[in-house]
């Protein structure tokens, strides 16, 4: 009988020299070059030479990959400054190279938060390279069953890849049990429930809601064989591009789980929904049981069209209106609202621009966040009629996402996946995108949506930011005053949008005594498609490695084929 290795208790080089072929690995950037994380030891915290992430090239079933995977020991394979860039360098050198796939091992509970400001910035210049290798038809294979899971930013990262690999131990969600009982209370998640956590973020719940494409025992060899045979039917294929239309199913699919599940809180419904065995069977189910027992995916259809975000706009209130008329001027616009949605059309200087995005500090949930995707790809389809392109402003008002646990158990990391598949559509059909920044934003609204922007641009008395430092001193269980005093002299630990500008997430910040309609012209005039914050943060003096280091893991990849 074959003796089982855990993918669970294996390290990230583990599963990675487990999956491909024998002596065919070569590690980029690895340990002996000690590219370590520059904020860490402000903190007096220990630091890995390696920062967290495993990236290098090798063979699987004799095909060249290139594949990263995350360690989960360290700092809960969370993303900072280097370990990001690491990832970004090997997904740049994904689109030179187009090896037959992108093999990528997470095990991550999202942006560190010790230095929570280059974290999420990494994490969306993570997500803009992912875009741009499926864009090129390279296939991207997430494999999924570490201790960390994948949870905050990397959950929606996860699902902007093509193909996801779970075992029934890893998790998949966007915000973890313990923060939404926190902030929420028991009622709403008890996180020491540990079945319940299952049934909500873990595998088998994934699979069955079709957020996973393939439960996987917990197994290094059932790892490969399923990676091998997905490789193999990849290569006959192909991977084409996301188009209009699969994403429109996507739009139309999301649409009809929310109207499936409407008030669910409880994997359990889905479950019994979903599959052939009942609960004390698959509890206990491996995976080729599990896999068996799936009911034939008849595609779940609302019957409505896809302007359904339409429903109940009204005029924009007397704030809003101000707002809109010092934006675009008094009678250039047509926006409307309803709850924290907002939409429509304005002139500008430049011409005519579509307005989508959120208002009153929205907490993005399902809801909300389908009416954002929707919105979007009808832009991209009335202009298509028109054989147009308008730029696109996206207003991101946001304290978040909503801490709900049916809208994690939905697959709220999924849906604001689909919003940034959807974002990044519209720029690769013509779109300009610019991004404005209004009040505040915070976290996964913001990452999935705004961070998307080819150019974002801070409004006055914006705040950005992924906590405040009083959270942070909670979670980190570092003094409060220790933290305020770091924020004085680095602007990764610091909420505020003059921070993200010198880091290079915010391109920059407008004042009240500019004239706004001069500034969004300018700022329509420099949108580039081409995603340039890292060079940004390090010519601003904010972020100094992460484009050279993405550069140094590029070109060693490059260098070895």
């Amino acid at each position: 009988m074959r003796v089982r290795h855990s993918f669970l208790e294996a390290s990230a080089r583990e599963r990675i020299h487990s999956l491909l072929d024998p002596h065919s690995f070569k590690e980029f950037c690895p340990p002996s070059e000690r590219l370590v994380s520059p904020h860490l030891a402000q903190l007096s915290l220990s630091q890995a030479f390696d920062d967290g992430i495993v990236t290098g090239a090798g063979m699987l079933s004799g095909q060249k990959v290139l594949i990263a995977a995350q360690e989960g020991r360290f700092n809960g394979g969370s993303v900072g400054e280097i370990h990001g860039a690491k990832l970004v360098g090997l997904l740049h050198a994904a689109i030179l190279q187009k090896p037959s796939a992108v093999l990528l091992m997470i095990d991550s509970g999202g942006v560190r938060l010790h230095e929570a400001n280059a974290g999420i910035i990494a994490i969306s210049e993570i997500s803009r390279a992912i875009l741009d290798v499926r864009a090129e038809g390279i296939p991207v294979l997430v494999m999924l069953g570490g201790s960390c899971g994948a949870f905050g930013g990397m959950g929606i990262v996860v699902r902007l890849c093509h193909t996801v690999f779970m075992s029934e131990e890893g998790r998949l969600s966007l915000s973890g049990p313990e923060v939404i009982e926190t902030v929420m209370g028991r009622d709403e998640f008890d996180s020491k429930d540990r079945a319940l956590v299952w049934r909500v973020t873990g595998g088998k719940l994934r699979r069955a809601l079709g957020e996973a494409d393939k439960l996987v025992d917990d197994d290094l060899t059932a790892f490969r064989d399923a990676a091998s045979d997905w490789l193999k039917q990849h290569i006959k294929s192909g991977a084409a591009p996301l188009s209009y239309n699969d994403l429109c199913q996507r739009q139309d699919a999301l649409l009809a789980r929310c109207l499936e599940f409407t008030n669910t809180k409880d994997g359990r419904e889905i479950l019994a929904k979903r599959l052939s065995l009942n609960e004390p069977q698959w509890t206990i189910a491996n995976a080729e049981e599990f896999e068996k027992s799936l009911k034939r995916a008849d595609a779940q259809h609302t019957n409505k069209p896809l302007d359904t975000w339409k429903e109940g706009l009204q005029a924009l209130n007397e704030e809003d209106q101000a707002f809109a008329d010092r934006l675009f001027g008094a009678g250039q616009h047509q926006l409307q609202y309803n709850g924290y949605f907002v939409v429509g059309k304005a002139q500008t200087q430049r011409g005519p621009v579509h307005v989508i995005g959120t208002r009153d500090r929205a907490p993005i949930g399902v809801g909300v966040a389908l009416k954002l995707s929707g919105a979007v790809l009808t832009a991209i389809s009335e202009d298509q009629k028109t054989a147009s392109t308008l730029p696109i402003i996206l207003i991101s008002e946001t304290q978040g996402q909503l801490l709900s646990r049916h809208d994690e158990l939905l697959g709220l990391n999924g849906t604001l996946a689909h919003v940034a598949l959807c974002v990044d559509l519209a720029r690769r059909s013509g779109h300009r995108l610019l991004t404005l920044v209004r009040q505040e934003a915070v976290s996964g609204g913001f990452l999935s949506f705004g961070m998307l922007g080819d150019r974002i641009c801070a409004l006055p008395d914006s705040q950005v930011r992924v906590m405040d430092l009083r959270a942070m001193a909670r979670v980190t269980k570092i003094p409060l005053e220790r933290l305020e005093g770091l924020a004085k002299r680095s602007a990764v630990f610091a909420p505020g949008a003059e921070n993200y500008v010198l880091l290079g997430g915010v391109h920059e910040q407008w004042t009240n005594k500019q004239d706004w309609t001069e500034a969004l012209a300018s700022a329509l005039d420099h949108c580039s498609a081409v995603d340039e914050r890292s060079v940004l943060g390090a010519e601003r003096g904010g972020r100094h490695l992460a484009a050279s280091t993405a550069q140094r893991v590029k070109q060693q990849a490059i260098a070895f084929a």
